[in-house]
């Protein structure tokens, strides 16, 4: 019998991103389109995160994945209890609380799970600072209005307490983000150990969904992890660290010497943020070269004259918004009053969303409250370059950080958004 056709919702609109088809989510590589559905899952568990709804009907909508050919496709989906009439209306999700029922046939976790908990808890107690721990008993909130009950709690004299999830089998989503969150809020740092992990084959999605909030680190109790650890006498793990697809590693790594980032979720080496900020410093490092040595009247890098003095005043902007007040657009002694000469005359006419867009993302926010803003509003062409321009995608690709509203809301997410990239607020 053929299999029905299975409905999809094939666009959304994701705050503070704007709206992805299906197409797009699919297009995406696996930590943006990951971190997004973190955050989905965070909001929809009341705390800050984005909010998604299905360009039908409305409704709020997360990321699932499916499964094709062995690797794991994400695709927006509709809550349970969703309006049935949407066109793109996929028919009743299982609730996660339904799902939880029968992970382990009733109970609330396996024999061997306990077991690797126990196996955790005696490994602390080796190190010198050992307070004490906890297995699966409640810890009450200081911050947040219901405790956890967390797979290891720990307490080390000088170091503070932190928690460990072992996570045997697929945790959900829901799960994962509830207890990142719950952490995070309490100021307490939170690691997730693996049961193993075949970088052979394909990794599960739940452990994925681990790994990328571990900054790309996979933690795992192995046989050499236990030795190192009681001949150290203090936790340490094997580490393996995100490659691609796949994995380097394993690294034996001690707990006490992994980053703890403001998400609380420690890390032995950022895989995630940082090769992608410098893939983006070696992208634009040609075209400061190039700015440096324009005399302003032969052709920039091909571009007609209103395009290079875009991306002249584009990148003078970041410079002073960096701390570095350049001016490659012009011989004015500032960018105000470059800016306002080139609205004035009508050759940023068109671009004036786009500057707009582009200082409000910027540390040199506060420009928009000067006679800046008011030229860029008042010498705005009514034909603007919208978001498919050439212009507007090259200094998206030139400036993500600022222009980019997936990676922008990545690097805020990760508490790694540069200073430059940060608006000044208002008082």
């Amino acid at each position: 019998m053929a299999r029905k056709p299975q409905r999809i919702v094939e666009a959304a609109i994701v705050e503070r991103i704007g709206a992805i088809t299906a197409h797009d989510l699919l297009a995406m590589p696996g930590d943006s389109w990951g971190m997004i559905r973190d955050r989905i899952t965070d909001r929809r568990n009341g705390k800050d995160g984005l909010a998604a709804r299905c360009m039908a009907c409305d409704g709020e909508v997360f990321i699932r994945t499916s499964r094709i050919r062995g690797v794991s496709r994400p695709l927006f989906a509709h809550y349970a209890g969703s309006d049935p009439s949407c066109p793109w209306y996929q028919g009743r999700n299982t609730t996660p609380d339904d799902a939880r029922a029968t992970q382990y046939q009733g109970r609330q976790e396996s024999d061997f799970h306990r077991l690797m908990c126990e196996q955790v808890g005696q490994l602390v107690a080796l190190d010198e600072r050992y307070i004490r721990h906890t297995i699966a008993e409640y810890l009450p909130p200081t911050e947040n209005g219901h405790g956890r009950f967390p797979d290891v709690y720990v307490e080390w004299e000088g170091f503070g307490p932190f928690a460990v999830e072992f996570q045997m089998s697929g945790t959900f989503q829901t799960e994962i983000s509830a207890r990142c969150k719950h952490y995070e809020r309490e100021g307490i740092p939170l690691l997730w150990v693996l049961f193993g992990i075949d970088t052979a084959r394909t990794v599960p999605q739940s452990f994925r969904d681990v790994i990328r909030r571990h900054r790309g680190n996979a933690f795992v109790l192995d046989p050499a992890a236990l030795i190192a650890s009681r001949e150290q006498k203090t936790l340490v793990l094997s580490c393996y660290l995100a490659d691609g697809d796949g994995f380097d590693g394993p690294r034996l790594v001690r707990f006490d010497e992994l980053t703890v980032p403001r998400s609380k979720l420690p890390y032995h080496e950022d895989r995630l943020v940082a090769p992608r900020l410098r893939d983006i410093e070696q992208r634009r490092l040609p075209w400061f070269r190039e700015l440096a040595d324009w005399d302003r009247v032969d052709l920039l890098n091909g571009l007609d004259r209103a395009q290079g003095l875009l991306v002249a005043a584009a990148f003078s902007i970041v410079a002073t918004a960096n701390g570095k007040e350049r001016n490659y657009a012009s011989g004015h002694p500032n960018i105000r009053a470059m800016l306002n000469t080139y609205l004035h005359s009508g050759t940023f006419a068109r671009y004036a969303d786009l500057l707009t867009r582009l200082i409000r993302n910027t540390a040199s926010s506060d420009l928009l409250r000067t006679k800046v803003g008011d030229h860029l509003r008042r010498h705005r062409d009514g034909a603007q370059a919208d978001e498919e321009s050439e212009e507007w995608q090259l200094l998206r690709q030139l400036l993500p950080e600022a222009l980019d509203p997936v990676l922008r809301e990545e690097l805020i997410y990760l508490d790694a958004l540069p200073d430059w990239a940060r608006p000044v607020t208002e008082d």
